[in-house]
C-alpha cells in the first residue's frame, strides 16, 4: 500500500477549504461543498469521543487495482484549546503495520474523513499517469463546484430512517488524459451525508463501473460510520 496519500492527507485539506470559497456557497441551495466541508457537523460531537468508520475495498483484479482489505479508520476529537465551539481532531486510519496517524486538525467545524478515500485516488492516479495531484484534485473540485448531483434521500440508521442527501460526482469523465486508464475515468464517487450521524458523514464510496457488468465492479471502496465511542 503506498503511504504517499496518508502522510499528505492534512495537506489536502486544502481541497476542503478551496470549496469553502466557492460562489456556490452563496445560495441556499445544499450545494455538495456546503454538505461535504462547510456544514459544521463536528460542533455536534463532544470532545474525547472518537467516531469510528468502517472501510471496506473490493477489487477483481488486485495486480491492477490493489489488494481487497477491511479495516477501520477512527475520527478522535478533542476539545479545540482556543475556541470552545471547534474541534481539535486526529486521524487514525486503518491498524497494525498499515496504520497511520495524522493530526491534528485544529480549529476545526469539518469532518477530514471525507477526504481520505479522495486523496488516495488523486496519488493513485498520480503513480499511473504521472502529472501533480493539484490537477486531479482541481478535477474534483470543478465537479463538486460545477457537475455534482445532490439528491434528498432517507436511509436506515440504528434502527430507523433518518433523512439525508447523497452528493454523485464523476470527475474524470470525458478526460482526455485518462486514455492511458480509461476504466478509472469512468470512477463515481457517491457521499451520504446527514445532521442525524454523529460527525455527518455516513458513507463516502469511490467505485469503478466494469463496461460489461456494472453490478460488480472493478474496483469499489467504501468508508462507512460504524459507532461513537465515549473516552
Amino acid at each position: 500500500m503506498m503511504l504517499t496519500p496518508l502522510k499528505k492527507l492534512a495537506g489536502a485539506t486544502a481541497l476542503g477549504l478551496a470549496l469553502l470559497g466557492a460562489p456556490a456557497l452563496a445560495s441556499d441551495a445544499p450545494t455538495a461543498a456546503k454538505l461535504l466541508f462547510a456544514n459544521p457537523y463536528l460542533t455536534k460531537v463532544a470532545p474525547d469521543q472518537t467516531l469510528v468508520y468502517t472501510f471496506e475495498r473490493n477489487t477483481i483484479d488486485e495486480s491492477k487495482y490493489g489488494a481487497s482489505m477491511k479495516d477501520t479508520i477512527r475520527l478522535e476529537v478533542k476539545e479545540d484549546e482556543t475556541d470552545k465551539d471547534k474541534r481539535s481532531v486526529y486521524l487514525k486510519i486503518y491498524s497494525g503495520q498499515r496504520e497511520r496517524n495524522l493530526g491534528p486538525f485544529i480549529h476545526t467545524t469539518g469532518n477530514p474523513a471525507v477526504m481520505v478515500l479522495l486523496e488516495q485516488d488523486t496519488f493513485e492516479l498520480k503513480r499511473r499517469l504521472g502529472g501533480q495531484p493539484a490537477y486531479f484534485r482541481n478535477k474534483i473540485r470543478k465537479a463538486m463546484r460545477e457537475e455534482a448531483k445532490v439528491e434528498e434521500m432517507s436511509f436506515d440508521f440504528n434502527g430507523g430512517k433518518i433523512d439525508g442527501h447523497k452528493i454523485t460526482i464523476q470527475p474524470f469523465k470525458d478526460d482526455p488524459n485518462m486514455s492511458r486508464v480509461p476504466e478509472f475515468a469512468s470512477t463515481i464517487y457517491e457521499f451520504v451525508v446527514s445532521d442525524a450521524v454523529p460527525g455527518g458523514i455516513y458513507r463516502v464510496s469511490s467505485i469503478i463501473p466494469a463496461a460489461n457488468d456494472p453490478g460488480t465492479p472493478l474496483k469499489q471502496q467504501d468508508m462507512t460510520f460504524a459507532q461513537k465511542e465515549q473516552k
